[in-house]
């Protein structure tokens, strides 16, 4: 039975539940452990552990920093940050502004195109969230340009797509180091992906950019994910085991599309929980 979800969306960012809902599924469904790590926030972190006492949960303060290399985006995961930290928090603040701002932009840019979306109706949908692209494609959606929210990746805000707009630039050397400083223990992301054939893609060249990365503090990688088959979760495992990484893993859980993994339907060991712990103590991390 799997017991853990290290990473999942509350509505302080891109989820639908709140976080006392996430954490009352998450119990519901007889999880011990759950990370919350919305993008760019830890609003959402306070009422978590709140809820997390009430259901007996143990609920792990995390955050997921996006990140931008060349033709691609990176994410970090941080687990264990102090959330009440003021430089952590001024941070995320500031590129939560630069959200607003990109989706402004991507507004203009739509009506420009003849998709014309009402900026005010994108940031309703966002809430008290972190502004992100699904909420753009939902207001894409409720305008009656798309179908669905994937078609709207797909034909208009999609990296490569016409009305797709770049974030504030934020590194992922430079999310590492945020997260450390707020104590947290950083970890890579949903390092890999596939492309239409089923091969293995990276969005940078892992041999190459991980050990800058973890010259400035990463410690782990996400090897159990959605979508990961045996083949894949080995790959990252042999990885981790090169670098001497943490293995870490989660649904990635937002509650919003249909053919996503449930909360907790990804397996994660719980020795995964156990190790990110110890790192967090460790002095190392200090």
């Amino acid at each position: 039975m799997n017991e853990v979800d290290l990473h999942t969306h509350t509505t302080a960012s891109d989820g639908a539940l709140t976080p006392t809902e996430l954490v009352a599924r998450a119990a519901k469904l007889t999880l011990k452990v759950l990370a919350i790590t919305d993008h760019d926030s830890t609003e959402g972190v306070a009422e978590a552990l709140v809820a997390g006492q009430s259901y007996g949960v143990e609920v792990i303060p995390g955050v997921e920093i996006n990140t931008d290399v060349p033709g691609a985006e990176v994410h970090i995961l941080g687990y264990f940050v102090d959330h009440t930290d003021p430089a952590l928090r001024a941070e995320l603040a500031r590129l939560r502004e630069g959200r607003v701002g990109r989706a402004r932009r991507m507004a203009e840019v739509l009506t420009e195109m003849g998709a014309p979306v009402d900026f005010q109706r994108i940031l309703e949908i966002a809430g008290e969230g972190a502004v992100g692209r699904p909420h753009v494609a939902q207001a894409l959606v409720e305008a009656g340009h798309v179908p669905s929210r994937e078609a709207a990746f797909t034909k208009y805000i999609g990296r490569d797509s016409p009305a797709y707009v770049n974030r504030m630039k934020f590194t992922p050397a430079e999310a590492v180091a945020t997260i450390r400083q707020a104590g947290g223990v950083p970890v890579l992301a949903h390092p890999v992906a596939y492309d239409r054939y089923g091969k293995i893609v990276t969005p940078f060249d892992l041999g190459e950019e991980l050990p800058g990365l973890i010259d400035v503090g990463l410690r782990g990688i996400e090897v159990y994910y959605r979508g990961y088959d045996a083949v894949t979760i080995e790959y990252l495992m042999n990885i981790a085991r090169r670098y001497k990484l943490l293995t870490t893993g989660g649904t990635d859980f937002h509650a919003i599309r249909p053919t996503e993994p449930d909360l907790g339907g990804v397996y994660v060991p719980m020795k995964a929980v156990r190790r990110l712990r110890e790192a967090w103590q460790s002095p190392l991390q200090r």
